[in-house]
């Protein structure tokens, strides 16, 4: 059998759906996910980033600099008044996986297949990803983007992993739940797929059917 590898996202991938992550988070709170999303997006564009999660994970602000500019977007966008300063504990509080996708990178590593889990992470919170439940016995490499200094979907960021995997662009292949990210996995000559959620199933089939023979990765949907 050819020789694969096989990179998970983490955050709506490994873990359920990021929408999920940020209903619960917002649970019990005077802001609503929506509200928290374009405070993001305005933080994203005042930095120059393409998000707002790019704006703390490139490290253009640490945390607590990040959810202050938060804070001010919900006050001045909403008239909504929050302290955000726990911010990282009650997101990493939810420590809920995808059982599914979980036990499909267990199956394809007694394969013989190489599965890595590639992120896009703050240094801040590279201590709350390692001991997440189930992470140190799932992968064969994690690749961070606060320990590399480039970040998908840069095309750095996947030849490094290249290099983890010491298999050529081909044989590489992005399981994310974002499609910028999995467009940039393509352009750098990877296989791709969307995954998390409602399209885990057809990722895991998408993956069996590459690694089985059954069919070619296919133009448009993992290339």
């Amino acid at each position: 059998m050819t020789r694969f590898a096989i990179w998970s996202d983490f955050r709506g991938v490994f873990t359920p759906p990021l929408a999920e992550g940020i209903q619960r988070f917002c649970a019990g709170t005077d802001y609503t996910p929506a509200q928290i999303v374009q405070c993001l997006r305005a933080i994203g564009e005042r930095h120059g980033c393409p998000d707002g999660m790019a704006v703390l994970d490139s490290g253009v602000l640490d945390e607590r600099r990040w959810t202050g500019e938060i804070e001010h977007e919900l006050r001045h966008q909403f008239g909504v008044s929050a302290d955000l300063s726990g911010f990282a504990e009650r997101w990493w509080s939810d420590q809920r996986i995808d059982h599914v996708w979980v036990a499909a990178l267990a199956r394809w590593r007694a394969a013989g297949v190489f599965v890595g889990l590639l992120s896009n992470l703050p240094a801040e919170w590279r201590g709350h990803l390692t001991a997440f439940p189930g992470v140190a016995g799932s992968f064969d490499d994690v690749l961070l983007s606060c320990d590399v200094g480039t970040r998908k979907p840069e095309a750095e960021m996947f030849r490094l992993a290249e290099a983890r995997s010491n298999l050529a662009p081909r044989f590489n292949f992005l399981a994310d739940d974002l499609s910028g990210n999995v467009a940039g996995a393509r352009q750098a000559g990877w296989g791709g797929v969307l995954s998390g959620g409602t399209a885990t199933q057809s990722a895991i089939d998408l993956v069996n059917s590459m690694m089985s023979g059954d069919a070619a990765i296919c133009e448009g949907v993992s290339r």
